[in-house]
């Protein structure tokens, strides 16, 4: 590949539009070899720098022609063109081929982290765990968060969905917790340490999950999943101060193994106690919300997102006139 353009400006991915062609570095995110109708082979990839993702499609011809010597977590140069299939942008790859690091020369251009400070989202996770009125439990949880500050800190909380990006895991986890505690007061016979503990330590199997180095799920996690290996922590950490013996530790590890709601979403059960239910929709409402937010960012002239499989539907901005007509009414 020709890299004479290789300090070409980035165009960042929210940017891209249909008609553009770019020469520039991404992270790759995803890889998958799968099949045209007529059985020709191509690769399906995601392709992010820190404003977003788009899919990209290697044919037949170009994939014989570079190869596919590369895996999520690498960092890429391509040479694409933007297209459009479905209203959806999509990047037809022409060239590819691994990057060094050292190439790109602003990898905060490619990288998306938390806009939060990881430290101080972590910090506040920490105060939450240090008021539970359960001595035992916050002593476990507080434990938990100690152990394992630095996966903690600099996981993403998912691959692709939501907060897919470094520090994604805890501001997640505290936006959850967050909810979870704004909504205890409207519901009865709720046990506010167990929510909020259940909150806290939802998604900590995501540290064994998800490789730190952005390459996918760790082989435990392929074969096991977050929801298993958040209750092995749990109970192993449990055991180390031996608390395994506590009646409320079962209710805990129900709420990590259930909180995805129903087997189609990956819970071996369904929620079956009120704090379980609860920290359930609230992490549906703040992936949710999270999904949205990052779908919006980029809208047509009427305010309507790009259709989203996650939402099944095309996000909308909402009416921007309410502003425009209270400053009319000053003036």
């Amino acid at each position: 590949m020709n890299d004479q353009n290789a300090g070409a400006d980035h165009i960042k991915v929210k940017d891209l539009r249909a008609g553009d062609t770019v020469e520039q570095y991404f992270q790759l995110r995803a890889k998958s070899l799968r099949k045209t109708r007529s059985g020709a082979e191509y690769l399906d990839l995601v392709l992010g720098d820190a404003s977003g993702a788009i899919s990209g499609k290697v044919w037949a011809e170009a994939m014989r022609k570079w190869g596919q010597d590369f895996e999520p977590g690498d960092f890429v140069k391509v040479v694409a063109r933007v297209e459009t299939f479905r209203d959806v942008s999509q990047l037809v790859v022409e060239k590819i081929r691994r990057a060094q690091e050292s190439e790109a020369t602003d990898l905060s251009r490619l990288v998306r982290t938390s806009s939060r400070d990881p430290g101080e989202l972590f910090m506040e996770l920490k105060l939450l765990a240090s008021q539970l009125n359960s001595p035992d439990l916050a002593d476990l949880v507080q434990e938990i968060l100690d152990s394992n500050e630095d996966a903690f800190r600099t996981s993403p909380a998912a691959r692709m969905i939501h907060h897919a990006y470094k520090g994604g895991l805890v501001e997640h986890t505290l936006s959850l917790t967050r909810k979870v505690e704004a909504v205890l007061p409207l519901v009865e016979k709720v046990n506010r340490d167990l929510a909020i503990a259940g909150a806290i330590l939802h998604d900590i199997g995501k540290i064994r999950e998800l490789d730190p180095s952005g390459r996918g799920r760790t082989p435990e996690g392929k074969l096991i999943g977050h929801l298993i290996l958040g209750v092995a922590l749990v109970r192993e950490a449990a055991m180390k101060k031996g608390l395994e013996s506590r009646p409320w530790l079962k209710e805990l590890e129900h709420i990590l193994v259930s909180h995805h709601g129903e087997s189609v979403f990956g819970s071996p059960v369904r929620p079956l106690t009120r704090e379980a239910l609860v920290v359930h929709f609230m992490d549906n409402l703040d992936s949710k919300l999270k999904i949205m937010e990052e779908a919006l960012e980029s809208v047509d002239p009427d305010g309507f997102s790009a259709y989203n499989k996650w939402l099944e539907g095309r996000a909308y901005a909402g009416s921007q006139s309410f502003q425009e007509e209270e400053d009319d009414a000053r003036t």
